[in-house]
């Protein structure tokens, strides 16, 4: 398993002021790496998710410390936690108790959580978000409007960032339908 990143581009600063991990899996019979979509169902049901959203995390915060220890620049970094890995107990003492260990900054660190997980109970997730951001950790909602979207999301969690499925920015064949979809999602954003 290796970690890359991929930037996240401010478009009103007009550079990249971030990025999000993204975890590969080299399969060295096929010579290629896998992306998420090969694995990640199957890791999600048999347990094995955990272990390998831990390892990212531990990753990019030992990247971001050894970045900060030698002076170099460092940008925030996104990391995708599943939703099997949130609904553990010792989520949070993972999460916030490795941050404190690698001397993490606040705000250099975000947990993107699925659309999915932070449909199932929106008092388990708002009570989570609430422990990471007193901990200095920025929360997200990936892929929103990728299932059955609920804007009580947008009232009820508090998250620090909303990113849209990529649906929103596939055509549909109505340019104006679609212009006028996504900029209302970006409003009520």
């Amino acid at each position: 398993f290796r970690v890359f990143v991929q930037p996240k581009y401010n478009v009103s600063a007009d550079k990249i002021d971030s990025v999000e991990a993204l975890v590969r899996w080299f399969d060295p019979t096929r010579g290629e790496y896998m992306f998420p979509g090969e694995f990640i169902p199957l890791f999600e049901t048999n347990g094995f998710i955990t272990k390998l959203d831990h390892f990212v995390y531990t990753e990019v915060l030992e990247f971001i410390s050894k970045a900060a220890e030698h002076g170099d620049k460092v940008v925030p970094v996104a990391v995708n936690v599943s939703r099997v890995t949130a609904g553990n107990e010792d989520f949070l003492n993972f999460y916030i108790g490795n941050k404190k260990k690698y001397r993490i900054p606040d705000g250099f660190i975000t947990i993107e959580f699925t659309e999915s997980f932070a449909m199932e109970d929106y008092d388990k997730i708002a009570h989570v978000i609430e422990e990471l951001h007193k901990n200095g950790i920025r929360c997200s909602i990936d892929d929103f409007g990728s299932g059955y979207s609920s804007f009580n999301i947008l009232k009820r969690i508090h998250v620090d960032e909303l990113k849209l499925d990529a649906v929103f920015a596939a055509p549909s064949g109505n340019v104006q339908r679609d212009d006028k979809i996504l900029s209302t999602m970006i409003d009520l954003a």
